[in-house]
């Protein structure tokens, strides 16, 4: 369902596009800490925390093979693996909060908690998948993703329904902690557009895909959790400096406009931000432009 995305390193080549970083396609290299064999998992939730070494969860009873279209691979694969809500059970889980994924390169990626939480057959269900060292997982473009996975099952029916919300983003790696928070728009207020935006309109989705994509490694007026790429606003937002057809040609494809042979930046395919949704992505950019915070000051100035 998505491509492989390749996490960057080079902030002024990505400033030009919206890595959306949707991707937790993440094609990211993994940290030597992400594999080591006591590499360890921490969950938590208000003031209660959890945490697990790789040997304790590859000893937890509630591991069990499970069978899957494996999209961080791109074929159906058998893996080990605990199911979330079992492992999120007891924990003081408010509604509405937001999952926080994060991983041992920095890649940070946002869902709703509920999707974790299900439980129930027709719908998407969450596991954390737990590489056994002795038995370890492909290396996905060169890189080590171990040792911990978000994957999923999913409805037969995946393209409609349920099924549908579960893209590329959502199929994170190397996680070393997953916190339950307020969404990224209740934390932080600068990414919001203007209280009168109307509600359903194109602003207000683009503003969930940037949410769901490009917040896993940008901020936006210097606000977010990430910061793997540049921010998307100040001093000056992509929809300024590059236009629409350029800029949604980057997000497409960035060779395209900028080539060059160790960009980490990926081409984000119609599975994940579809035509409409680009679209809508624009339109939240274009209005932001408009809500700009002032620049911080520039390195050495």
């Amino acid at each position: 369902m998505r491509q492989i995305i390749k996490r960057y390193l080079a902030g002024w080549l990505l400033a030009a596009g919206c890595a959306l970083g949707a991707a937790q396609g993440q094609s990211r290299a993994a940290t030597p800490a992400a594999a080591d064999a006591g590499a360890r998992l921490t969950i938590s939730a208000a003031a209660h925390q959890r945490s697990w070494t790789r040997a304790q969860l590859l000893a937890d009873p509630r591991l069990a093979p499970v069978t899957l279209d494996d999209d961080n691979f791109k074929r159906r694969m058998t893996v080990s693996a605990i199911p979330m809500a079992s492992l999120l059970d007891g924990l003081p889980i408010p509604p509405g909060a937001s999952a926080t994924l994060v991983a041992s390169d920095g890649y940070i990626s946002h869902m709703p908690m509920g999707l974790l939480l299900t439980s129930e057959p027709d719908a998407p269900r969450a596991y954390l998948a737990v590489e056994n060292p002795a038995a370890p997982w492909p290396q996905l473009e060169g890189h080590d993703i171990g040792p911990f996975r978000l994957v999923w099952t999913l409805p037969a029916d995946r393209a409609h329904g349920a099924g549908a919300s579960i893209n590329q983003s959502y199929w994170t790696y190397s996680i070393e902690r997953i916190e339950a928070v307020a969404s990224p728009a209740e934390r932080f207020p600068a990414i919001r557009p203007a209280a009168d935006v109307p509600a359903h309109g194109a602003i207000m989705r683009g503003f969930a895909v940037f949410q769901r994509a490009c917040f896993s490694c940008h901020s936006l007026n210097g606000a977010g959790d990430s910061h793997l790429g540049p921010d998307l606003n100040v001093p000056f937002n992509p929809v300024e400096y590059l236009g629409d057809a350029r800029l949604a040609r980057y997000i497409r494809n960035p060779q395209s406009l900028r080539w060059w042979p160790n960009a980490r930046m990926p081409g984000i395919d119609r599975a994940t931000v579809s035509d409409a949704q680009l679209r809508d992505l624009l339109a939240y950019l274009h209005h932001m432009a408009g809500r700009k915070i002032p620049a911080p000051p520039s390195p050495g100035g």
